[in-house]
């Protein structure tokens, strides 16, 4: 799936800048942390409260929040640290939708990147991402090559629609989104285990152990293949 720039709407607009010494305070982080969100961050601001009241949409109790935080990076800065993502999506319960901006060759460029979530109704506290979906680098969009936001009734489901064009493979039909992220940190595991297996085979000189490690291989592929698949 393409992925989109969104226009946001007015309505949801908070534009509040958030210091880092702010962030410092709460995370207390170590020496490592804090010399990445000196060395790669300008700017954090805290863009868009996305929420039933501010978008008109049905009230949500597993999702009732999502947010959308913009991080500039400093000249010279190619990247953000997925520990930086991680620290900043610590400190808030709800799902939060990076928009990191960058100058490349005197070009800003944008990237998206989401962390899935568990549902508030299943945490008693502040959650950090197992993982992260980005997208590519692009030129930053003209007003112009702005979309709207995906038809929602609710943020469940606007979440579940800003996450489908950055994670590797769609949802299944009807696949509710906590199966499909499990499916997709399945596939992960099996794709560790695919490149450890094929390691191993090429450091193997025994060929009847060689035999027996194709042999695992090809049941390891196949079983990435049913994980893959569209549908059951």
């Amino acid at each position: 799936m393409m992925t989109q720039h969104y226009r946001f709407p007015a309505s949801a607009e908070l534009n509040r800048r958030l210091p880092k010494e702010t962030f410092y305070q709460r995370l207390n982080p170590d020496s490592a942390l804090r010399k990445a969100f000196v060395v790669q961050l300008q700017e954090i601001v805290w863009k868009y409260k996305l929420a039933d009241g501010t978008l008109n949409l049905a009230a949500n109790k597993d999702y009732p929040e999502l947010q959308v935080i913009d991080i500039e990076l400093k000249s010279g800065a190619s990247d953000i640290d997925v520990a930086v993502l991680r620290a900043i999506d610590s400190l808030i319960v709800f799902p939060v939708y990076f928009r990191v901006i960058r100058r490349c060759n005197e070009v800003l460029q944008i990237q998206y990147q989401l962390g899935y979530k568990p549902p508030v109704t299943e945490v008693q506290h502040k959650v950090t991402p197992i993982r992260y979906f980005a997208s590519g680098w692009f030129s930053l969009p003209d007003e112009k090559d702005l979309v709207p936001l995906p038809v929602a009734l609710n943020i469940y489901q606007l979440y579940r629609q800003l996450l489908q064009p950055l994670a590797t493979l769609p949802p299944r039909r009807d696949e509710p989104l906590t199966m499909w992220m499990a499916r997709l940190e399945d596939i992960a595991r099996q794709e560790r285990r695919i490149s450890q297996q094929q390691k191993q085979l090429q450091r193997e000189k025994q060929f009847n152990r060689r035999v027996e490690l194709n042999r695992e291989l090809v049941e390891l592929r196949h079983a990435l293949a049913a994980l893959q698949a569209a549908d059951d």
